[in-house]
């Protein structure tokens, strides 16, 4: 099969053997696979060795089951749970299945198994979640990162009339304001780019420019600042500025990939009682949760995918995240 792999920095598409099914699993034909800032930080800072096949945000059809497989059949559609969740360890078991450490360790197009930037993966049975006949299968591949910010809003305690700002509006801040609306929240945003306050705006979602007094004016339309900030830009200056935001006793969810050491103030997060609460990945129930809400379109995702391109131009759409360019999300479809 074709498959985008690591060398040397780079992506080249190579030929490499077809995976089979082990036990328990199945071959997928990928349909897309999309990319998040994780797989550019592993890109950009060879946390991988060559030879590894990115990619933990896929969906497709199944075309192989190995032994023991009776629920899934050639021609079934699915997205995939990229993390095998131990399920007995003292956080699988206590709730926390999102901070499993095998699990994390194990995920597939992180560190574990070959992912999704190729035409075939291998992957557990278990890790399928069916498609409804209604959904494109290529937008199955956004139930990840959709799940990702399901995860952040749930623990940010957002319900019916709390007021949540967000910080950056890529496509996890993005997801996690739809996801933040759809609990009854009341949400505003800020980005340094003109074209994703733009995205914002045509989602019905109270955005501004980061630099044009975006927060005072979220401070004024919140009476006080959010209940709770969201940052998701990824830019450790603004972990500060999210504590600076948010009103006094609030809570900021930090849901983005840091690469970089951040400074903040302790002093003002004990002062003004906000709590800061990390995010990272998700459990199985808010994956589930994200595909429900993406097969009903109570969150119509379409709109977030600016391009979708063949495996060929791998090494091009991760070059994007560095040029800083207008794309919001871009699947890869494998078969092109």
């Amino acid at each position: 099969m074709r498959a985008a792999t690591l060398s040397d920095g780079r992506f080249s598409v190579e030929t490499v053997p077809d995976p089979k099914p082990a036990r328990g699993g199945v071959v997928v034909k990928i349909a897309a696979c999309g990319i998040c800032g994780t797989d550019h930080g592993i890109w950009r800072d060879h946390l991988l060795p060559d030879g590894t096949i990115l990619g933990h945000e896929f969906a497709g059809t199944v075309v192989e089951t190995g032994p023991g497989v009776s629920d899934w059949q050639e021609g079934d559609r699915a997205a995939v749970l990229p993390i095998p969740y131990c399920g007995s360890c003292d956080l699988c078991r206590s709730g926390k299945r999102n901070l499993c450490r095998l699990g994390l360790q194990s995920m597939v197009g992180c560190g574990g198994d070959p992912g999704g930037l190729a035409e075939y993966a291998a992957v557990p049975a278990a890790s399928l979640r069916r498609l409804p006949a209604s959904m494109d299968v290529q937008l199955a591949a956004l139930v990840e990162p959709l799940a990702v910010a399901l995860h952040a809003v749930s623990l940010g305690r957002v319900e019916p009339g709390t007021r949540v700002g967000i910080l950056g509006l890529g496509p996890l801040g993005l997801f996690s304001a739809l996801v933040a609306r759809q609990y009854g929240g009341l949400c505003f945003g800020l980005d340094h780019r003109a074209s994703r306050v733009s995205a914002a705006h045509s989602f019905g979602l109270g955005a501004f420019a980061a630099d044009d007094l975006a927060d005072e004016r979220i401070r004024d339309l919140t009476n006080g600042g959010p209940d709770v900030v969201i940052e998701a830009s990824g830019r450790p200056e603004s972990i500060e500025r999210a504590a600076t935001l948010a009103r006094v006793g609030g809570r900021v969810v930090l849901v983005s990939s840091y690469h970089a050491p951040a400074e903040i103030k302790p002093g003002r997060w004990l002062t003004r009682g906000i709590s800061l609460l990390p995010s990272i990945a998700y459990g199985p129930e808010d994956f589930d949760t994200a595909l429900g809400l993406l097969a009903t379109r109570r969150i119509d995702a379409s709109r977030l995918v600016t391009g979708v391109s063949g495996l060929a131009e791998t090494q091009a759409v991760f070059d994007r995240f560095e040029t800083q360019s207008d794309a919001i999300k871009i699947l890869i479809d494998p078969g092109c």
